[in-house]
């Protein structure tokens, strides 16, 4: 693993700030993707700036009925939602046959949007689309 310097963000707009200040800076949350990928060398982040404790895990209602999940929320505390396992069920399934109870308990919501390929071929650094 290579050096790097790391910062616990205390809001989002000092967060975003700090990421794009440095372009070799990644978020970090639950670290589910990312530590794997500069374990095997694949990234390679000057700076980790930590929002796992930013105030965003919240699942709300919409005012047409929907739900808006915060990009902190876990996916344990998705998949458990009784308005996520009532309305959309195909969802909370997916999450659940998506990873062990651990991953789960760790993965957030905005990780999986913001996660690269877990494509065998991406993780073998040999290969050429890696």
């Amino acid at each position: 693993m290579r050096p790097f310097t790391y910062e616990r963000a205390t809001d989002a707009a000092s967060a975003v700030k700090a990421v794009s200040d440095n372009p070799n800076a990644r978020f970090l949350a639950g670290g589910t993707n990312l530590l794997d990928l500069m374990k095997l060398e694949i990234e390679h982040p000057t700076h980790l700036v930590d929002v796992g404790r930013l105030p965003l895990a919240a699942i709300e209602e919409t005012a047409d009925g929907g739900l808006r999940i915060g990009a902190m929320a876990t996916n344990s505390l998705v998949a458990a939602d009784p308005r996520v396992r009532a309305r959309y069920p195909v969802l909370a399934q997916a999450i659940i046959h998506g990873g062990s109870p651990q991953l789960r308990n760790k993965a957030t919501v905005g990780g999986n949007l913001m996660q690269r390929t877990r494509c065998a071929y991406f993780y073998d650094t040999t290969k050429p689309c890696n």
